[in-house]
C-alpha cells in the first residue's frame, strides 16, 4: 500500500449502507467538505440527523450501478457481503473504493487517524491487526496532545512570514529555531516570537537576530 492523504473538498463520495459501520465512516468524512451521498433503505438516527441538517444527502433505496458512476470515492458498508462485493465489481479503475468488510476487494483502506489541527498521524497494519492499530492510535493520542494544534498553527504562520519576507540566507536558521520544543507548550512565547518577526519586517531589520 502507498500511503497518501487525499483532499476530498468538493468531491463526490458515495456511501452504501446506513448502519453503525457506515456511520463511523461518514463521521470521519464530514470534516472533509466532501459531497456525501448515503444510499440505504434504512439508516441509523445520526445519519438521519445529518441529512436533516443538510450535511449529506440520504437516498432511501437499495444501491444501483448508476448511483456509483459519478463518485470520486465509494465506500461499501452495507450488511451484505454479496452487495459489497457487487459494488466493488461496479467501480471503475479511476475511482477510489473501500469495501468495509472485505478490504482486499477495494483499492484503499482507511487507517486509524489522530488529528491535531494540521498534524495528521495515521496508522495501518494493512489489515493484519486492527486491534494493534487502535492500540498504537491510543499511544499517539497520549503522546501528541491538543497543544500540537496551536503549535502547528504557530509554525504555519511564522513559516509563511519567513518564506515571504526574509532572505534565503536567514530562512533555514529561523525555520529550524521554530521547532524548538520550548515553543510547544508556551503560547505566550509563540505570540511574542511571531510579533517580533513582524516588527523586524516593519523596521526593515530582517537580517538581525530575534531576541526571545
Amino acid at each position: 500500500m502507498y500511503p497518501i492523504h487525499v483532499n476530498l473538498s468538493g468531491k463526490t463520495v458515495v456511501v452504501a449502507g446506513g448502519g453503525i459501520v457506515a456511520y463511523r465512516k461518514i463521521k470521519d468524512l464530514l470534516n472533509e467538505e466532501a459531497k456525501i451521498t448515503v444510499i440505504s433503505p434504512t439508516v441509523v438516527n445520526e445519519i438521519q440527523q445529518w441529512h436533516a441538517e443538510k450535511k449529506l444527502t440520504w437516498i432511501e433505496e437499495e444501491v444501483k450501478r448508476e448511483d456509483l458512476e459519478k463518485a470520486f470515492l465509494i465506500i461499501a458498508a452495507t450488511n451484505s457481503k454479496e452487495v459489497n462485493s457487487w459494488i466493488a465489481e461496479q467501480a471503475n479503475s479511476k475511482q477510489l473504493v473501500n469495501i468495509a468488510d472485505q478490504p482486499h476487494l477495494g483499492n484503499f483502506i482507511v487507517p486509524s487517524v489522530v488529528k491535531r489541527g494540521k498534524l495528521i498521524l495515521s496508522v495501518s497494519t494493512s489489515g493484519a491487526s486492527p486491534s494493534l492499530s487502535k492500540s498504537i492510535k491510543k499511544e499517539l493520542q497520549q503522546k501528541y496532545s491538543e497543544d500540537y494544534e496551536t503549535y502547528l498553527d504557530f509554525l504555519f504562520q511564522c513559516r509563511s512570514i519567513i518564506k515571504k519576507e526574509y532572505t534565503e540566507k536567514y530562512r533555514k536558521d529561523l525555520l529550524t529555531k521554530l521547532t524548538d520544543r520550548s515553543f510547544l507548550y508556551d503560547v505566550e512565547k509563540q505570540r511574542s516570537y511571531k510579533q517580533e518577526l513582524v516588527k523586524k519586517i516593519d523596521r526593515k531589520l530582517v537580517n538581525e537576530p530575534i531576541n526571545e
